[in-house]
């Protein structure tokens, strides 16, 4: 269901790009609507490449729209880029402190994002031809619970684990994950070995005492961050990035997608554009 139809100009850079952002429903989850903003070039090519995201705010809040992605939109946007942002079920609602110490509710947070994000891609599958999408070439990026969401299904996608009934078809890759402060969520021992992942930039701050780029392993559970991910990307061969802030903390969780402009177009280039 198409929601809302506006063009902007805007200038980036030397470069002033028109694009339009069309919102449509792509899930109801009970008496919860989920909604998608499509910002696509009005020159846009049909099979275009296409970058969903996910918000961040710790399972708690965000919003789809909020203006501090909206500089990393543009620039995927000059890169001929579809830019598709999702909202998903907030599972932390309510929880109180940090989601850390409430597993089980963490766990579920993360279910549930994943479910919506396959339906999402599910949507977008179905409606490549409208949305001017290849089908080949959807990559994910997420903002820290975002980002979190992001790693953990692909790695859910190459190594066919979990229970999601609505998984997308058997022969979907994301063809890149652009992480900002993210990390990988594990319910088993068995967290080292893994098929071989999309090719992935990290970013990350040294100082996060949000989403530690580091690792914390309790019983058979455990969480790793960027620094920690490295070890399972070279153990499986696969390609990535790796952009490491020693000083900083969560803030690189928005203030790197519109800092490293120049690093995020030589990642997308090196493995989703030109190949």
């Amino acid at each position: 269901m198409l929601i809302t139809f506006i063009l902007i100009l805007s200038n980036l850079k030397a470069e002033s790009i028109l694009y339009e952002r069309d919102s449509y429903c792509y899930a109801q989850k009970g008496e919860t609507i989920l909604y998608m903003d499509v910002y696509k070039r009005v020159d846009a090519k049909q099979s275009s490449p296409c970058m969903l995201f996910l918000f961040g705010g710790g399972f708690t809040v965000g919003n789809r729209r909020d203006r501090r992605y909206l500089e990393y939109f543009e620039h995927l946007l000059s890169e001929g880029i579809v830019v598709v942002a999702i909202d998903y079920r907030l599972g932390m609602v309510g929880v109180e402190n940090e989601p850390w110490l409430y597993p089980d509710a963490l766990e579920y947070s993360i279910k549930i994002g994943v479910e919506d994000l396959f339906d999402a891609v599910k949507y977008l599958q179905n409606n490549a031809e409208l949305l001017s999408i290849d089908k080949d070439k959807i990559m994910v990026s997420g903002s820290s619970a975002g980002a979190i969401i992001a790693l953990e299904s692909d790695y859910i996608i190459r190594n066919k684990c979990g229970d999601y009934d609505n998984s997308p078809q058997e022969d979907f890759k994301f063809a890149g994950v652009i992480s900002f402060s993210g990390g990988l969520y594990f319910f088993c021992k068995n967290w080292e070995s893994c098929n071989r992942c999309a090719p992935t930039l990290l970013f990350h701050g040294g100082k996060d005492w949000v989403v530690t780029p580091y690792s914390i392993v309790m019983f058979e559970e455990g969480f790793f961050g960027s620094t920690a991910l490295i070890e399972l990307f070279e153990k499986s061969n696969s390609d990535y990035y790796y952009c490491f802030y020693p000083e900083l903390g969560h803030e690189v969780s928005y203030q790197s997608m519109n800092q490293e402009h120049d690093l995020i177009s030589e990642f997308l280039h090196q493995y989703i554009l030109d190949n």
